[in-house]
């Protein structure tokens, strides 16, 4: 249990530093809007791409945000298998989905890998201001990548609370309601 305990740490503070920069995107866009909104009541023009800014800013907020919302409990679980399979014990069907949720978090996370090639390939940019998409796609594929990380390790805990007692009435604990 103690080294669960120390992976969990690990990938709390993993995890926050890529939440950490989507605070910093959200800020941004916040202030990209604010300031627009005030350009053009004020000076009565808008701000050039300010869509594509705060658009490409939610890119950056939105994957990188996803491995801490998955470590916190903050995202939606289909719990399908939960109810469909009730003569098995609730942790092994949990298992189950925290293994069928890994498999599609790994699925995407090749995808957008596969998908920034083709991006990078074909020089894709925004259509005002031509910001290049390809950063914002590696950007998507490193979210990816942390959210499959964390949710491997719930996973990993899952499989873990089959076998150990201490580590079952912890998941049990922080099921979703």
């Amino acid at each position: 249990m103690n080294t669960i305990k120390k992976i969990e740490k690990g990938l709390n503070v993993f995890s926050w530093i890529f939440c950490s920069v989507g605070i910093v995107a959200l800020t941004f866009c916040v202030l990209v809007i604010v300031y627009d909104v005030f350009s053009r009541f004020i000076l009565k023009s808008a701000v050039l791409g300010s869509g594509e800014y705060v658009s490409m800013a939610e890119v950056v907020l939105i994957f990188l945000g996803l491995a801490y919302t998955q470590h916190n409990h903050g995202l939606v679980h289909i719990t399908f298998f939960m109810r469909k399979l009730p003569k098995l014990s609730p942790v092994i069907v949990w298992t189950i989905n925290e293994w069928l949720g890994t498999a599609v978090v790994v699925l995407l996370t090749y995808a957008s890998w596969l998908q920034t090639a083709v991006v990078k390939k074909l020089s894709l940019a925004t259509t005002s201001l031509l910001i290049p998409l390809y950063p914002f796609h590696i950007i998507m594929t490193i979210g990816f990548f942390a959210y499959a990380v964390v949710q491997a390790f719930s996973a990993i805990k899952s499989t873990v609370g089959i076998f150990n007692e201490e580590v079952r009435q912890d998941l049990i604990a922080n099921w979703p309601a």
